[in-house]
């Protein structure tokens, strides 16, 4: 036969009952249901306050919190939250730099209470924080436009269509000075976008891009991809991370997954290529003036970006070379004939000529002022493709 187990609150009118009707000791009571007197008096005292109500547990919330934000506070947080998809920092430095007319600078509140009203309202979950090796070096340049970084975002499907917006970010500024969407991810959508880009606010000194735009795309490329001879003859040193390491292109792959988050999977319009265009440039105005970000003291990147004070020229410049150099004009298949060699200079610069030079120790090509091949005198004598 199964045990008899009364309810809590049975059990409690049980004891009330023995004190106030059958004159049991407060003492007596509390010994025979296994309470202390303190609690014991407590029953009795609420039973006596609400004859009629259950003597069930309460809530322990306070009736009155005098310290809670107040409601239009939360409102403003919730509008900048539900606009933006951002954090509680951001939302936070952003309240305190707009300073909206309801919003006196003293009532914006804490990063934390941030963090509280977003929780209480279900527009944030948890998140663990990313894992940092010591592998992790970070590095900023000093000045805007010494280093720009470009990179392509995975497919986004829009109109039942793939499309590969390509990004870039000034490194000293993080301010994004594209995001273009692509049909391709070729090194031609790359450098149409960047072309157009050097247009509107000048030349860099350093172009920063993965490994696909390297000749071939290996991990020892010979030669230069016609990506990087175009950079070079607009006077713009190229430069690449290691393949399979995105980390070095970390500011530009960091803005990408900040796209995801804040527009492509929260309000991007992806019925037509036209409406996904105009969310992208909208989403770049928004990340560049507004987005307060982290690594910039919690200001947004227009605050530290100038353009650049190198104009781009009309077209691209010719490459040349100093009178009485020794030159070779690139074939088809990116081979260049010296004295019985053949030195692989890439087949983006087929048709186009290039700089030999020769002492007893090694042999060195160059394009532009941009040393391509650079062969010991033990290579050479191996008297194949190098």
């Amino acid at each position: 036969m199964p045990w008899k187990v009364s309810p809590v609150h049975e059990v409690r009118f049980a004891l009330v009952h023995a004190v106030r009707h059958l004159h049991v000791t407060v003492a007596a009571a509390a010994r025979q249901f296994g309470v202390s007197r303190r609690v014991a008096y407590k029953w009795l005292g609420r039973h006596d306050a609400e004859p009629d109500a259950p003597l069930t547990d309460r809530s322990r919330r306070p009736r009155v919190s005098p310290a809670r934000t107040d409601a239009d506070v939360e409102q403003h947080v919730l509008r900048v939250r539900d606009r933006f998809n951002w954090g509680p920092r951001k939302i936070h430095f952003y309240l305190v730099r707009q300073q909206p007319a309801d919003l006196s600078p003293d009532r914006v509140p804490a990063i934390r209470t941030v963090a509280d009203i977003l929780r209480r309202h279900g527009r944030v979950g948890v998140k663990e924080p990313a894992e940092r090796t010591a592998a992790d070096t970070r590095f900023q340049r000093d000045t805007p436009n010494a280093l720009w970084q470009d990179d392509f975002k995975g497919p986004v499907e829009v109109d039942r269509r793939r499309l590969m917006p390509l990004a870039v970010i000034d490194d000293h500024s993080r301010y994004c000075l594209a995001y273009q969407p692509c049909v391709d991810v070729t090194m031609a959508s790359a450098w149409d976008v960047l072309w157009r880009v050097f247009g509107e606010v000048g030349l860099p000194e350093q172009v920063l891009a993965d490994n696909a735009f390297n000749t071939m795309g290996t991990a020892r490329p010979a030669g230069i991809s016609a990506f990087d001879a175009k950079l070079v003859r607009l006077g713009i040193t190229p430069s690449h991370g290691r393949s399979y390491h995105p980390q070095t292109q970390g500011k530009v792959e960091r803005l990408n997954g900040s796209s995801v988050r804040e527009l492509i999977d929260f309000n991007a319009r992806r019925d037509c290529r036209a409406h996904f265009e105009v969310d992208c440039q909208r989403w770049r105005g928004v990340y560049n003036t507004l987005r307060p970000h982290e690594a910039l003291g919690d200001v947004p990147p227009v605050q530290r970006w100038t353009p650049s004070p190198r104009p781009r020229p009309g077209a691209l410049p010719e490459v040349a070379y100093d009178a009485g150099a020794v030159l070779r004009v690139v074939g088809d298949s990116g081979v260049i004939h010296f004295k019985g060699h053949q030195v692989l200079c890439g087949r983006g610069i087929a048709g186009q000529r290039v700089e030999v030079r020769e002492d007893e120790h090694e042999l060195i090509v160059l394009y532009a002022s941009r040393t391509i091949r650079q062969l010991s005198t033990r290579e050479l004598r191996k008297g194949t493709v190098l």
